[in-house]
């Protein structure tokens, strides 16, 4: 991507952030809470509802930047000569920076849609202080992530883009994520469903959450790395009803909101990567191993390398990378670094048929990046050595500055001597003055970034 796509891309973003910021202004504040903040606001009344009257105009200013602004959106995005990964989880990434930095060392920019126009499109179904709520959080997680988004000159980091999907789009979607779904609980209960409305007439039928683990039949699919489902289950519920307009439904139907609502999400993103020639990634673990169960159920198959480290990096084991300095990356950060990062990541992962190993990916990525970073500080003590055994440039500069002062003592020297002298003199600062250089421009490469926040972490 040149530096004239870039700007556009920046001006477009630039624009959205204009309009939310004219909207939050006077309740945002740098470094608040978001989560804190959004509590506060809904427990007054008063407050919420005099908010909720000046956002009436919101959905409207923001359908008509996106009438402007989509189809350039689109043709920048696009565009292959860069790697770009879109955001499939919550709305935006509500903790940020932490699951950023997880990711900015592979990826060029991280694509997310609109989650204002998202939310708006949901306040017909939300309850008031649900809506609020998560309007709030998201606004303020975008405000608080605003520098994300304009680089110094190189790819955004963030990038905003609207939704690709109209009505009919949606349908075929829709379509797709429903026979999905049906698969996924005819296996969960063991039981053939006529369809998608049988399912939940049977879920229906679920009032409790004992009743309902007693009649799963195949348990390792429902949350498969959540030990106590029961309690999930319920947390599933109580979110859902607190949120939904719509209080008259039972545990067993909750649970089928849930999962067809997370099949919709991952059919929208899918849709749209596709559309943008892109990866996605994904902020929840449960909305990984979903993906994992209807691509193999689908295809026989296994995500695919980019898509695997991507959620590798998410892991516990890389959890250092939340040490990186991310305004540090967002400064340095280049596609030609970026590219031979991902090649170090990547090699000696072998890709089979059906994919790749999930385990082996995440063990051999880690051996690379410890390698990578070996070499790195190898490299750095190879220049300190290099700088010991060269006089300080503050002390040559004193005897440079005797020499000038007194000239009459070259009169000790035949000319010839007096001038190889001092040519040997600069020969030595111009080399000097190299290493030390050299020194500094690995220190604040992205592999310097990277070393700087493994260290931390010991």
């Amino acid at each position: 991507m040149y530096f004239f796509e870039i700007r556009q891309l920046e001006d477009i973003s630039r624009g959205y952030f204009e309009i939310i910021e004219d909207y939050f202004k006077g309740i945002y504040q740098p470094g608040v809470d978001k989560f804190f903040q959004a509590e506060k606001i809904g427990f007054f009344q008063t407050a919420a509802q005099t908010i909720l009257a000046s956002l009436d105009d919101l959905e409207e200013d923001l359908t008509e930047f996106w009438k402007k602004n989509k189809s350039k959106v689109i043709e920048l995005t696009s565009k292959t000569d860069f790697f770009k990964v879109i955001y499939c989880g919550s709305p935006s990434p509500l903790d940020g920076v932490d699951f950023i930095k997880r990711t900015a060392l592979y990826i060029d920019s991280l694509l997310i849609e609109d989650p204002l126009s998202f939310l708006l499109r949901t306040k017909q179904v939300a309850t008031d202080n649900a809506y609020l709520n998560q309007l709030i959080k998201h606004s303020f997680n975008l405000l608080d992530l605003k520098r994300l988004f304009f680089g110094d000159g190189n790819i955004p980091l963030l990038i905003i883009f609207p939704s690709l999907i109209d009505d009919e789009e949606k349908k075929k979607v829709r379509g797709v994520i429903e026979k999905s779904g049906d698969e996924y609980f005819r296996l969960l209960f063991e039981r053939d469903f006529l369809d998608t409305e049988d399912i939940f007439d049977y879920l229906s039928e679920m009032k409790d959450v004992d009743q309902l683990l007693t009649t799963i039949k195949e348990p390792s699919i429902l949350f498969p790395d959540i030990l106590d489902k029961k309690e999930r289950l319920i947390e599933m519920y109580e979110d859902i009803r607190e949120s939904w307009q719509y209080k008259d439904f039972s545990l067993g139907s909750s649970l089928g909101y849930k999962i067809y609502g997370q099949f919709l999400n991952l059919g929208t993103q899918v849709f749209q990567a596709h559309e943008l020639s892109s990866q996605i990634s994904f902020d929840k673990k449960e909305y990984w191993n979903l993906y994992k169960w209807d691509i193999n159920q689908a295809q026989g198959m296994n995500p695919d390398l980019d898509s695997t480290i991507l959620n590798a990096v998410q892991l516990e084991e890389f959890r250092w990378l939340e040490n990186l300095d991310i305004d540090k990356i967002n400064l340095v950060r280049n596609q030609e670094e970026l590219s031979n990062i991902r090649s170090v990541i990547r090699k000696n992962i072998n890709i089979t048929v059906n994919g790749v190993n999930e385990e082996k990916v995440k063990e051999q990525a880690m051996k690379n990046m410890e390698k990578a970073l070996i070499e790195h500080s190898k490299r750095l003590d190879d220049y300190t050595e290099k700088l010991k055994k060269k006089i300080p440039i503050d002390t040559l500069a004193v005897v440079v500055g005797t020499m000038t002062s007194i000239p009459a003592s070259l009169s000790l020297l035949p000319v010839a001597g007096a001038i190889s002298t001092i040519y040997g003199i600069y020969d030595y600062f111009i080399n000097t003055r190299q290493t030390i250089l050299g020194k500094k421009q690995i220190q604040n490469s992205l592999m310097g970034v990277l070393f700087d926040a493994n260290q931390n972490s010991i």
